[in-house]
């Protein structure tokens, strides 16, 4: 059983469990305390009210304020980074330095640059620790079925995807921009505009992106202080897939004869993938211990949230300049 420390005990960290309309296991802590491979040793978090919460709910002894202090004393085996985006670097680099840890699962963005990005990825491979990401949709049965789907051709050839985002282009972007990669390719180039005239580190960013067979991706992103939004529509030569409801629900349509008129070809309702996103953080740390004990890759790679890190900071790049980039530069 390995030793398991979860640092930051927010709604990521261990709040998400306390959510009564939360069915599923999103937060770390849950799903250390269900996983029958691992053990919930040690949790860290600087709002002492919030680490006294997260400590009595897991039956947690050992509660730090700070995270280096842990993971001196307790020597985790695994380690769940769940602290706020400008953290990760410094916090994930801890972890990876700390003697004893086989496996890192960090909250995304990876890091807030490229630099750090690419310093994390290189420890973590000289240490030989497994460093994986919560992309959260990687770890959902619903879009690995979706990606089979693409993959064996049921949509055809891709010819669009658009999309809807809230909250920040690094911060849910790329979300939006792993999730892209893992179903359509490569992105090559961007352009970014600041449509909503937002003046912050991490503006939430209108984009267009070239993916590297051809096609274009569009991306909008709206008010998070209205709503929280999260939309995919794939569309290919042979149907389509529209993932709702923040990848709860995937639609699928192909092309059929029109009920409406006569030799016309439309996109048909076919059927709906309403299993969810279904216990996706438990996924990750069942992921994390098999990626520990026979080495091969995390479903979301330390790689995979660098090339995603890329696409975020290109479409910022380009919004600043006024003119397309390309991130195949960054790669």
């Amino acid at each position: 059983m390995y030793r398991a420390a979860v640092i930051g005990c927010g709604k990521m960290g261990s709040e998400f469990a306390d959510d009564p309309r939360q069915k599923n296991i999103y937060a770390h802590a849950h799903a250390y305390a269900l996983c029958e491979r691992t053990q919930l040793v040690a949790v860290c978090d600087a709002d002492a009210g919030r680490l006294t919460r997260c400590a009595e709910r897991w039956k947690v002894e050992r509660a730090y304020r700070d995270a280096r202090e842990l993971l001196d004393a307790e020597h985790p085996e695994l380690v769940s980074i769940c602290t706020p985006d400008a953290t990760h670097y410094e916090l994930i680099r801890a972890a990876l330095e700390s003697p004893g840890v086989y496996g890192v699962l960090a909250e995304k963005p990876l890091a807030l640059n490229l630099a750090q990005a690419d310093e994390l990825v290189a420890l973590a491979h000289a240490r030989g620790i497994v460093l994986a990401v919560n992309y959260s949709r990687r770890y959902s049965n619903n879009h690995a079925r979706l990606r089979d789907r693409i993959q064996s051709g049921v949509l055809g050839q891709l010819e669009t995807v658009h999309g809807y985002y809230t909250k920040g282009t690094l911060h849910n972007g790329t979300h939006w921009f792993d999730l892209l990669r893992y179903l359509a390719g490569e992105v090559t180039r961007v352009w970014g505009v600041n449509r909503r005239g937002e003046k912050c580190d991490d503006p939430t960013l209108d984009a267009t992106l070239e993916l590297e067979h051809g096609a274009f991706a569009t991306l909008r992103g709206l008010d998070a202080n209205k709503y929280t939004l999260f939309e995919m529509d794939v569309v290919g030569t042979a149907g389509r897939a529209q993932i709702l409801d923040s990848g709860q629900t995937i639609e699928y349509a192909c092309v059929a004869p029109s009920e409406f008129y006569s030799n016309y070809q439309m996109l048909t309702h076919t059927d709906t993938d309403a299993a969810g996103m279904g216990d996706v953080t438990l996924h990750a740390i069942h992921d994390l211990v098999e990626c520990v004990e026979t080495g091969r890759s995390p479903r979301c790679s330390a790689q995979d949230a660098r090339a995603a890190l890329a696409i975020g900071t290109a479409i910022l790049e380009s919004a600043q300049l006024g003119e397309p980039v390309d991130v195949s530069a960054g790669r």
